[in-house]
């Protein structure tokens, strides 16, 4: 896998987006909102030419106190939550991230704080846009 050309990890007002840079990823339809843990593995894998579902399960293993197990799934679903927003490219996207995600959401033991399905988990809380443009 690796990270596509133009998206870029900002800080605006306290929270972390992926902003579309140039003109082919002109297209404000979809904003990227990152917590700590997922800003933090997308920093890393941006100094990398490529990445794979192992190095973000180091990447989370070494950085938190984590088990490479629920680091497996948490970065198998993250990595097919990025290949989804259309933000990674690569032949070795996990497939079964369907399977992963409600695993996920079901484990208790999700420490890392990448909520796979937010809608599912927590009250949709409204963008930073939408606070900010009704």
């Amino acid at each position: 896998m690796k990270v596509k050309n133009g998206f870029n990890l900002r800080d605006v007002c306290g929270e972390h987006i992926i902003v579309a840079e140039g003109d082919d990823n002109i297209d404000f339809s979809n904003i990227i909102s990152m917590n700590e843990s997922s800003a933090y593995l997308w920093q890393e894998v941006q100094k990398m030419n490529s990445f794979t579902v192992d190095n973000l399960v180091e990447l989370l293993c070494n950085q938190y106190e984590i088990d490479e197990q629920t680091a497996y799934k948490d970065a198998a679903t993250l990595a097919a939550q990025w290949a989804k927003a259309g933000i990674i490219e690569g032949n070795d996207i996990p497939e079964n991230h369907s399977v992963i995600e409600k695993e996920i959401i079901s484990d208790e033991n999700n420490t890392t704080g990448i909520d796979s399905n937010i809608e599912e988990t927590k009250p949709k809380k409204k963008s930073f846009f939408k606070r900010l443009f009704g």
